[in-house]
């Protein structure tokens, strides 16, 4: 199946909120993180596109999943491989590299247990709120490997 990349307005208040969902639980994500054994563990960065960027001269932002996130304790950072690239990013980022960030630097966060029951994933419920039909939302869930979602606590 190919990359599902989505446009986003930078003021969408929807994922504003989702945002200080995710900032407020970022140690949560670290717990999980951190007892992660069969789980996949996933976070949301914010990336600058460098060409756009230049050529229109203002900043151009798109945000990807990283999976496969880590925890290094001793540095207080969290670590994360690459699995969908956006056309033209390859120059700086590769699929199956990994790269590192610090956890004030994740726009959102997920983790998948073996049951593919999703903790976290503010954004991705905004975008699964947002499709029409319950076959979209089904084709959705199915596309992220998840069948149910944890509530969120407020």
């Amino acid at each position: 199946m190919e990359p599902v990349f989505q446009g986003i307005h930078k003021k969408d208040p929807d994922f504003e909120k989702a945002h200080a969902q995710c900032a407020n639980t970022i140690g949560e994500f670290i717990d999980l993180v951190k007892k992660a054994d069969k789980s996949t563990c996933m976070s949301k960065l914010r990336f600058r596109d460098p060409d756009l960027s230049e050529k229109e001269g203002t900043d151009h932002l798109f945000y990807l999943w990283l999976s496969n996130v880590i925890y290094h304790e001793n540095e207080n950072m969290l670590s994360g491989v690459f699995f969908e690239i956006p056309e033209g990013f390859e120059k700086w980022h590769q699929v199956g590299k990994r790269l590192g960030f610090d956890p004030e630097d994740v726009f959102d966060w997920m983790v998948i247990d073996s049951s593919e029951h999703m903790m976290g994933g503010f954004t991705i419920r905004v975008t699964r709120d947002r499709l029409e039909t319950e076959e979209e939302k089904k084709n959705f869930d199915a596309y992220i490997g998840i069948s149910s979602y944890e509530p969120i606590k407020l």
